[in-house]
């Protein structure tokens, strides 16, 4: 290993010493002035050294002994797109790679080389893969991205630039009220603990950018950086995450969601204060608020992955549904109390019209009837007294009966109304004669009477004034609507 040291400082001391000669004018013909051959290109020239140190770029360094150690540090240059419908974001970093390697090691030349990154073809580079990324490329404009770099004690540093889509699972359960924790891993894809350690460079000084950053619906919080080692069927591997914090800018929201659905809600309301009689104005407002609703609640949907548990702005928005169709529920008890009270004075109207046809029909036989209500009264008494015979056949021979009979076959040019008068006076006293008389009820008429007390009415609460239930949702609803909302954000710990 020595006897390569000693030449890799010697041929590269060579090659430093060609470099720096005044550059010359190349000929088309592909010769130089003085008609000699160009000089080699100090690229060239490193190759050819490479080779004959007999330099193995399948072999790491200390192959054989112990494991390289591998430290790394990144730029964040942006994050974009994060998607919650994809749970992934897109990262664009600057990756720098650190090791040493013995077989680089030169002296004499007191300075690092900063090589074309196509040198890095004919070197050993640890094989880091991002673990957690769905896609990845290496920018190529306008040459490869990349760089490498020799130090005089054999460091390499190799540096590249990343555009990486990874993936982030995310709770979605306080969207858009949330924060989420992202990471991005990386890993040896092939060499295990014992071949390569992977490390920070310093620790959370390691990444920086993050400052810098400036995303449309995100805040990027606090970050960390740790190695561990994980274990697989083929041995255990170091890996390096890096997480962070990033907060939801929830103004946004506010705007394009919270704020419409408030407003809808509100405008429900303004059916209160509509007459209850204008029954086309009351129902086209309640229809759209409904159907305005049921568009801004799918907008909101399309752009949320289809998950299994609630999240907060499904919370919100089934409660401002809830409350736009409540207020189109409440003009429907409106206008059902209002024709419930039309129908009531109609009857009442009704049944006074007939009162009154009948008192003015009963003034003639008024005298008459009370004449009756007194014997039947007598012959009550006496039927409790065992003479029910004797008040039956005094009753029938009475002057009012007779007379009742005698005025109906006689005055045959008399009114309807007093024939029925006295059917009616006679069939009572009939049925009063025989009230001593008890009958046992049959099961029928027992059965049928449990029957009507067992079943149970439901009867409509009488309100006496349609307008009051009005008046208590001008009231009621908004101060529901103002108890939920502090229910809601406090809940979801925004205040």
């Amino acid at each position: 290993m020595p006897l390569i040291s000693v030449g890799f400082t010697a041929l590269l001391t060579w090659c430093l010493a060609s470099g720096q000669q005044a550059p010359q004018t190349i000929q088309p013909s592909g010769q130089s002035q003085n008609g000699q051959d160009p000089p080699m290109s100090t690229l060239q020239r490193i190759d050819g050294l490479l080779e004959q140190i007999n330099y193995d770029r399948n072999l790491r360094p200390y192959f054989g002994g112990q494991p390289v150690r591998v430290e790394m540090s990144m730029t964040i240059a942006s994050i974009d797109q994060i998607s919650e419908v994809d749970l992934d974001y897109t990262i664009t970093l600057f990756l720098r790679q650190y090791w040493n390697d013995d077989r680089l090691i030169f002296r004499g030349v007191n300075r690092t080389l900063s090589l074309d990154g196509r040198l890095v073809e004919k070197l050993w580079v640890p094989d880091i893969f991002l673990v957690n990324a769905k896609q990845s490329f290496l920018h190529t404009v306008t040459v490869d991205n990349r760089l490498i770099r020799i130090f005089p004690n054999g460091d390499v540093l190799y540096g590249l630039r990343v555009t990486a889509k990874a993936a982030c699972p995310m709770d979605l359960r306080k969207y858009p009220l949330d924060e989420q924790n992202c990471t991005l891993e990386l890993e040896s894809y092939g060499y295990t603990d014992e071949e390569l350690e992977l490390g920070w460079k310093a620790g959370n000084a390691s990444v920086t950018g993050l400052g810098r950053l400036d995303l449309s619906q995100f805040t990027v919080g606090d970050y960390n950086t740790v190695a561990k080692l994980v274990k697989y069927e083929t041995g255990n591997y170091w890996r390096l995450v890096f997480s962070f914090q990033l907060y939801r800018q929830i103004f946004y929201f506010i705007l394009q969601t919270y704020l419409p659905m408030i407003l809808l809600v509100i405008l429900s309301w303004v059916s209160f204060w509509v007459n209850h009689e204008s029954v086309p104005a009351r129902v086209t407002l309640g229809i759209t608020t409904v159907l305005t609703m049921t568009t801004l609640t799918s907008a909101a949907r399309s752009s949320l992955p289809k998950i299994s548990y609630i999240k907060a702005i499904d919370v919100y928005m089934v409660m401002c549904f809830l409350f736009v169709f409540a207020a189109l529920l409440e003009y429907a008890a409106v206008n059902f109390q209002s024709n419930q009270r039309a129908r009531r004075e109609r009857k009442k109207l009704r049944k006074q019209a007939s009162e009154d046809k009948d008192k003015e029909g009963g003034v003639k036989g008024g005298s008459a009837a009370a004449i009756l209500l007194s014997r039947l009264r007598a012959a009550n008494a006496v039927n409790r007294d065992g003479n029910a015979g004797t008040a039956n056949d005094s009753l029938r021979n009475s002057p009012s009966t007779n007379a009742c009979t005698k005025r109906v076959s006689i005055a045959t040019t008399s009114s309807s109304q007093n024939e029925e008068n006295c059917k009616e006076s006679s069939v009572g006293i009939e049925l009063r004669a025989g009230v001593g008389e008890r009958r046992r009820p049959t099961f029928a008429e027992v059965a049928q009477k449990v029957a009507r007390r067992k079943t149970l009415h439901f009867k409509v609460p009488e309100i006496m004034d349609v307008n009051d239930i009005d008046r208590w949702s001008r009231f009621m609803f908004p101060l529901a609507f103002v108890i939920f909302n502090i229910i809601y954000w406090i809940g979801y710990g925004l205040v």
